[in-house]
């Protein structure tokens, strides 16, 4: 998918005045090229926002405008505050005829497994592909049919239908999601009550002896006074 920005360029300035720019609702960032000098840019954080939101789910395209300049990028990293989850900074590279990149294209999963009707729960391991290839070649997103999975099937890199433009480090047998049985959590058993433990039993016993006694001694006591 392709996201048009616009953007202005800045200074590379102080952490104070990265600051000021995000409290004036822009985002900054810089555009990286093949041996050239990133470009620093700023650009409006609630337009990009909007924008990329459209993207989720496929890889994200964009043109970005500066000074009357369009370059072609993809975002190669970008840094999330850890509180408030904004963008706070974002790199890109600037995309060339020709030259091979690398990118991670996402995986998206299509239908409800039967597996899943019958209690199964679907554990996705890897969301994404890392590949490599020219800029031309570059699949927005990955996409595999689960309708037919049952517990205990499992979907491997080799199960994917990738172009053979591209290329990835995964292994084949790698493991990208397993439709696995439920884990059941067991209830701890109740403990059996002990007959020795009846003590209270016990020690009423004794006091019951005690009482006794002591009814015994009130008796003699009484006949003595008569």
């Amino acid at each position: 998918m392709n996201i048009k920005i616009n953007a202005e360029k800045r200074n590379l300035g102080k952490r104070s005045d990265l600051t000021e720019l995000r409290k004036e609702g822009l985002i900054p960032g810089i555009i990286y090229g093949a041996g050239q000098e990133g470009i620093k840019i700023a650009f409006n954080a609630r337009d990009y926002t909007r924008e990329y939101k459209k993207s989720i789910g496929a890889v994200a395209f964009f043109d970005i405008t500066v000074d009357g300049n369009t370059y072609k990028a993809f975002i190669k990293e970008k840094q999330i505050h850890p509180l408030t989850r904004e963008v706070v900074h974002i790199d890109f590279l600037e995309l060339h005829k020709g030259k091979s990149i690398t990118i991670d294209v996402p995986i998206n999963f299509d239908g409800e497994a039967l597996g899943i009707k019958e209690g199964g729960v679907f554990e996705v391991i890897h969301r994404t592909v890392p590949v490599t290839c020219l800029p031309k070649d570059i699949p927005e997103e990955i996409r595999f049919d689960i309708s037919n999975m049952t517990i205990g099937d499992s979907i491997h890199l080799s199960d994917l239908d990738i172009s053979e433009d591209v290329t990835t480090d995964l292994l084949d047998e790698i493991t990208i999601a397993i439709l696995s049985i439920p884990k059941v959590v067991e209830e701890p058993e109740e403990e059996e009550e002990i007959e020795g433990e009846e003590g209270a039993e016990v020690v009423e016993g004794e006091e019951g002896e005690e009482g006794d006694k002591a009814t015994e001694e009130e008796s003699s006591e009484k006949k003595s006074e008569k």
